[in-house]
């Protein structure tokens, strides 16, 4: 049943990204050609706004969540209920304090906007009407994290499939036909109230000891481990919104709005493969839990090796791929040339995402390991190296500068916790350097791959059309892939990904 319910959440978590990404694509489209790059960019300002105010939830749902997990394999409803009825009430405190403080930010909002030609009474209400729904998050969907944590997230993602549909179909049409792009925010903060509303009755119904124990207080034992655990999850969560929120804030204000909504185009592309491949991690991470328990120093060390090259694989992909057509899909298929940003820009991006994608096996295996403590340093750390950076190289270099900070950041984040892991962990220092030859090796062939397909991808697209675009796309898939199997076919690093592959089946 474990593994029915991981395949299933994995499934329509993909299905729901996706759908995600396809519709994205379009209301995206529309928002660029009716609304202009502006509003694109002020919503990515005011997103991440919102974000860092929310950061007084300060990692509670992790927290809560984390001990969930044990409550319901005990079965015990008095702690489930317990912690539901902790969970609801911090939430509410949270809903209050992030209103208050989104109202204190509204005189100020416009600041953070350079060379904004939109009134300042729009931006206010376009503001207040993200805030407004971000509270009423707040106030309803805390009981989706007991379906999240009893191996029943499909639920959720298909009410957030159904969500996104109506959302972004309302922007497409509202903003393609009648330029109004309020009306089509209202009816997407409608639908995710109907639908949340929707969950807390079926949590009811699925959980009916919760409404019995609307009042069941959680133990003091239980109380002191879950603040125990928020005093390490608050730094990793200001940290974790100091640098995923910062770029376009300091892009706005130094460089102007709709910079950031061209490029908030090419950061949907990469964020939605990112979301993909996190999906991917958060399926593979309880298997991965579950060989961790036998504490053997020498398997654990071979599922990172094994989990990289599969990354790896992925990774040669994604950087072929978007290397070779990112530009022509963003000029010649979706928006047009006045929205293309320069190449080096673009290879900024791109690296980004490729070192991204390389890191997760290692914050894959870290999310098992329980280092928790040792975690928050990383994050604190790159957050403020990415903000130093930011700052000193964003007038001299413009955005290339803030995107280096950004990478510099990532890159600490790889070393911190390859440090951690070999050091504290696996205490297997000697066989750090061959994981490190293991990296090199991979992003010498990805390299090799990308110089590669720059000479043949021209010769095939030529003056362009969505046939040899496809046609692009498709040997972008093979090519990398192919020349993976032939460059690493024989050895243990292929054969290891079947043997873990079995390995799931059987757990």
């Amino acid at each position: 049943m474990r593994i029915k319910n991981l395949f299933r959440n994995s499934f329509f978590s993909m299905l729901s990204q996706f759908a995600l990404l396809i519709l994205g694509f379009f209301s995206q489209r529309a928002m660029n050609l009716y609304m202009g790059a502006e509003l694109v960019g002020m919503n990515g300002v005011i997103s991440n706004v919102i974000n860092i105010l929310s950061v007084t939830e300060l990692g509670i749902s992790t927290a809560i969540v984390y001990h969930l997990y044990g409550a319901l394999a005990r079965k015990d409803e008095a702690e489930i209920a317990s912690l539901m009825n902790l969970y609801r009430k911090a939430y509410h405190v949270f809903a209050v304090l992030v209103f208050a403080a989104g109202m204190a930010v509204l005189p100020f909002i416009h600041l953070f906007m350079k060379n904004n030609s939109y009134s300042l009474s729009y931006i206010r209400v376009l503001y207040a009407m993200w805030l407004v729904r971000t509270v009423l998050s707040y106030l309803l969907t805390y009981r989706k994290s007991l379906l999240i944590a009893d191996q029943k997230e499909y639920i959720a993602s298909i009410t957030g499939l159904i969500l996104n549909v109506v959302s972004y179909l309302a922007i497409i049409l509202l903003v393609t036909w009648e330029q109004n792009y309020l009306l089509a925010l209202g009816i997407g903060t409608v639908t995710e109230v109907v639908l949340n509303i929707w969950i807390s009755w079926y949590v009811e119904q699925k959980y009916p000891f919760l409404r019995q124990r609307r009042k069941e207080k959680s133990t003091s034992s239980l109380t002191k481990r879950i603040v125990r655990d928020l005093k390490s999850l608050f730094i990793s969560r200001i940290s974790e919104k100091m640098l995923y929120c910062t770029d376009n804030l300091i892009i706005s204000g130094f460089i102007g709005v709709g910079t950031v909504g061209r490029y908030a185009n090419y950061c949907m592309i990469t964020q939605a493969i990112s979301n993909i491949l996190t999906i991917l991690a958060n399926t593979i991470q309880p298997t991965v839990g579950d060989y961790f328990t036998e504490k053997n120093r020498q398997r654990n060390y071979e599922i990172l090796r094994q989990l990289t090259f599969g990354f790896f694989c992925i990774a040669s992909v994604v950087s072929v791929g978007l290397f070779s057509l990112i530009t022509p899909f963003v000029r010649d298929i979706w928006l047009g040339p006045s929205y293309e940003l320069g190449w080096g820009i673009t290879v900024f991006c791109i690296v980004v995402l490729l070192v991204r994608i390389m890191g997760l096996p290692l914050s894959l295996v870290m999310g098992v390991t329980g280092l928790f403590e040792k975690e928050k340093n990383v994050g604190a750390s790159s957050a403020l190296l990415n903000l130093i950076v930011s700052l000193a190289l964003v007038k001299p270099y413009g955005m290339a500068g803030v995107l280096l900070g950004t990478l510099l950041s990532y890159l600490l984040q790889i070393l911190y916790r390859y440090i951690i892991y070999f050091r504290d962990f696996l205490e297997m220092p000697g066989e750090a350097l061959r994981y490190a030859q293991d990296i090199g090796e991979y992003l010498a062939v990805i390299a090799g791959e990308v110089l590669l397909m720059q000479k043949i991808v021209p010769l095939i697209y030529g003056a362009g059309g969505m046939l040899l675009f496809c046609v692009c796309f498709l040997l972008c898939i093979a090519i990398p892939l192919l020349l993976d199997l032939v460059i690493f076919g024989r050895g243990w690093r292929l054969q290891s990904i079947v043997t873990m592959v079995k390995g799931m089946r059987k757990a």
